[in-house]
């Protein structure tokens, strides 16, 4: 019969490797984005055009278009799909899951990627402002979260990413361009798409005197 010892350590190696097969748990889906804790309610959107005045939507926030229907998918959300498609009007507003033109208030999808890369980086930067418990998310910001951002018009996370991230929107980071139409050196301008300041240096020199004119191209050559 084997000692007490060497049971009690056989024991304790039996649990050990059973802990080691047990798979690790599943993280939630997302970065733990609530807009409602950040204290939105409506959001805002036009339809058909782009001059058409903004609807406003008291939003139903348990409605969870990635929680419902017949195949469930917090990173597609099938619109096709009764469920999935009543889930996002009570969430967003009506016609907003529709082939109707739809613009938000916020980004459109043409630039959605960004509103994907500002979640990322709040959920390793600063998690305690994105309202919701971030803990035990895998960092992969969801359909629900991204369109959130946009439908509510949440400009901080976006703005934010923008001065304290991207290239050309601080002081900071200043871009290098060469634009004979702009003075040289450096310059800020309000970015026409996202509203922001947008800073740059300008290697570009006045034109030589010279008939007929140089190419603009040859403003930076050789600088």
């Amino acid at each position: 019969m084997a000692s007490r010892p060497f049971r009690s350590l056989f024991g304790t190696l039996a649990a050990l490797a059973l802990t080691a097969a047990l798979p690790a748990a599943a993280q939630q889906p997302g970065v733990g984005y609530d807009p409602q804790a950040r204290g939105f309610r409506s959001t805002s959107y036009q339809l058909d055009t782009l001059t058409s005045p903004y609807l406003h939507h008291a939003s139903d926030f348990t409605a969870r278009p990635d929680l419902v229907g017949k195949s469930p998918n917090p990173y597609h959300l099938e619109l096709g799909d009764p469920a999935v498609r009543g889930a996002f009007e009570s969430r967003y507003g009506a016609f907003t899951a529709g082939s109707r033109f739809k613009r938000w208030i916020g980004p459109g999808n043409e630039v959605k990627f960004l509103v994907r890369e500002a979640l990322q980086w709040y959920f390793t930067t600063y998690p305690e402002r994105l309202g919701g418990d971030t803990r035990g998310h895998n960092g992969e910001p969801t359909e629900v979260e991204i369109t959130d951002v946009q439908a509510f018009g949440d400009r901080e996370i976006w703005e934010r990413y923008f001065t304290e991230v991207l290239p050309g929107f601080s002081p900071e980071r200043r871009v290098t361009i060469c634009d004979p139409s702009k003075p040289a050196g450096d310059g800020q301008e309000t970015d026409p798409f996202w509203g922001l300041q947008y800073y740059f240096h300008n290697r570009a020199q006045a034109p030589l005197a010279v008939s007929p004119p140089l190419p603009p191209g040859l403003a930076c050559q050789g600088q």
